[in-house]
């Protein structure tokens, strides 16, 4: 599914997919979700809500309440240390439990494992609603770390997990709530949602079936239990949503503005492409995302305004690389049909 919006109108393409597939089927985001959480950051820093340099111990300006809570769930190591910016650009070292196993020498049962899965497989726990501050306190219980904070970039799925809880401590209402109220009502975003419990499992109809492809073998993915990706990857959305957030939102159109969106998308010293909450790519900024079942990515270029969404309902682990390669290729060819040739070059740290 390619969807294109540009000066020109908006374009849909498809192949491969059910009868009827078009720009208004949902699928999941993934990791495309971290471009809301890191504009809720934004929004709540250009309302001077919080300060995306200040440090995650400081108190929420205006109270006597810290960014995240002073409890032994969320003293992960270096907290003092990291900035709410070294969150957004995945410079603050937090240790993401989503993506790596505890170590074996952990003196916990789930020493060895993913979390999640020990969770799913050992305790028979399917349905399992995951908190913030469980995810964080597996990370303080273990003192588990990448590094020191501002030293190196490392992706870190649980570090959007906090940003999420920061969002949720400042605005004082849920993660789903926020982004409802202020990006996807005024956005008119009315097919993108945020499931958080651990038994929301379903997509909104219509939806595309995801596959995990394994060799010759398929299995349909669809359903999951997303309360683990609060933040870094739960939302459901569909292309045509996709697409109007992209190109709206960093265009400086939207509720960021043009000021808050070149901070946003500035690349920090030491990191190749990746900014704040946002990637780069030779064919426009924004956020790729995989996730059992579907690989998608939104990306817009800002140099000729033009947004382009492609969501594949598969996907290859083994092979992964080379579909997301695959897909930016037919963006750029897509982008040269329609008469758009140029490429991008990220703004960085000076």
């Amino acid at each position: 599914m390619l969807r294109m919006e540009t000066p020109r109108g908006a374009y849909t393409a498809s192949a491969g997919l059910a009868a009827g597939a078009d720009e208004t089927w949902h699928f999941r985001i993934a990791s495309v979700s971290k471009t809301f959480t890191a504009a809720a950051i934004m929004l709540l820093d250009q309302e001077g809500r919080l300060d995306i340099d200040d440090f995650v111990t400081a108190m929420i300006p205006g109270s006597d309440m810290p960014y995240l809570a002073d409890s032994p769930n969320f003293a992960i190591p270096n907290k003092n240390r990291i900035t709410i910016h070294q969150l957004l650009s995945h410079r603050a070292g937090v240790f993401d439990v989503f993506n790596n196993p505890i170590p074996e020498t952990s003196p916990f049962p789930y020493a060895g494992f993913i979390y999640n899965n020990y969770i799913y497989t050992e305790l028979k726990e399917p349905d399992h609603s995951f908190t913030a501050e469980e995810l964080a306190g597996v990370v303080a219980a273990n003192a588990l770390s990448f590094g020191e904070p501002g030293t190196l970039y490392h992706y870190s799925d649980t570090g959007f997990t906090l940003l999420a809880k920061i969002v949720e401590r400042v605005a004082g209402m849920s993660y789903d709530r926020f982004l409802e109220k202020y990006f996807w009502i005024p956005m008119g975003l009315a097919q993108t949602s945020a499931p958080w419990n651990g038994n929301d499992y379903s997509l909104p109809k219509p939806y595309l079936k995801g596959y995990v492809i394994d060799g010759d073998e398929s299995m349909e993915f669809s359903e999951d239990n997303m309360s683990s990706q609060v933040g870094p990857g739960n939302i459901i959305s569909t292309a045509g949503d996709l697409a109007r957030w992209v190109r709206t939102l960093l265009s400086g159109r939207g509720p960021l503005s043009k000021e808050q969106v070149l901070r946003m998308r500035t690349v920090p010293k030491g990191n190749a492409t990746y900014a704040l909450g946002l990637g780069n790519t030779p064919i426009g900024v924004g956020h790729t995302g995989a996730h059992p079942g579907y690989v998608n990515f939104a990306l817009y270029n800002p140099d000729d305004d033009v947004a382009v969404v492609i969501a594949t309902p598969f996907i290859d682990y083994s092979k992964l690389s080379e579909q997301l390669s695959l897909m930016l290729k037919v963006g750029k060819e897509a982008r040269a049909l329609a008469g758009y040739y140029g490429t991008w070059e990220p703004r960085r740290e000076e």
